[in-house]
């Protein structure tokens, strides 16, 4: 009886990402006070904290798990996140440490440089299958609302920083910051949401 009360449980998730963030701060102000000059080791140091990340992952899969079908969808979608995030990562750390600046183009060091690029279409691919495994309507228009408030603010900020940067009145910022703005904006919708319907659709 015990066991199953703890199965069905609902598990923290804020407490791990909050400690996701916490411990990547920390470990880059670890990486600056120590001087590390060895990337190796500081693209080492700054995985620690997927630790926290992927027990928040985790726990928002669990906790999803326990609606049965209703929270089907919200489970698939983070599990296909979570490894898309891992893989995000590992790339990432792979791409940092086989490729230097100043490396002929090859194409090995193209395929290696791509991975981290497809790994972030995979987010989107796994956003809209959410949106078409979600059953409530309700819950499938306030994704669909979020991702259009998101869109709209990433490619808003792409605009004006542009034509900021054609003519030079600001720095050249690189294009996957683009996406980080739209990862931003789902945020955004869903405060707007939380305002304005008095729910993000969460089911965890």
């Amino acid at each position: 009886m015990t066991e199953t009360a703890n199965e069905t449980q609902k598990r923290p998730v804020i407490f791990w990402f909050l400690l996701f963030f916490a411990a990547l701060g920390a470990m880059a102000l670890i990486i600056d006070m120590s001087n590390i000059k060895d990337p190796l080791i500081a693209n080492a140091m700054m995985l620690v904290p997927m630790i926290f990340l992927v027990k928040a992952g985790l726990n928002a899969m669990h906790n999803a798990g326990r609606h049965g079908e209703r929270g089907s969808p919200q489970r698939n979608y983070l599990t296909r996140m979570l490894v898309l995030s891992l893989a995000y990562v590992g790339s990432l750390f792979a791409a940092t440490e086989l490729i230097s600046e100043g490396d002929p183009i090859t194409p090995v060091s193209i395929a290696i440089a791509i991975v981290p690029g497809i790994a972030v279409v995979g987010y989107f691919w796994a956003m809209g299958r959410y949106i078409v495994e979600l059953k409530d309507e309700f819950l499938r228009m306030l994704m669909v609302r979020q991702s259009l408030i998101a869109t709209g603010l990433a490619f808003s900020a792409a605009s004006v920083w542009g034509f900021l940067e054609s003519f030079d009145q600001a720095p050249h910022i690189e294009a996957y910051w683009w996406p980080i703005v739209w990862f931003f904006g789902i945020g955004v919708g869903a405060v707007v949401n939380k305002l304005t319907y008095g729910t993000t659709g969460e089911t965890c």
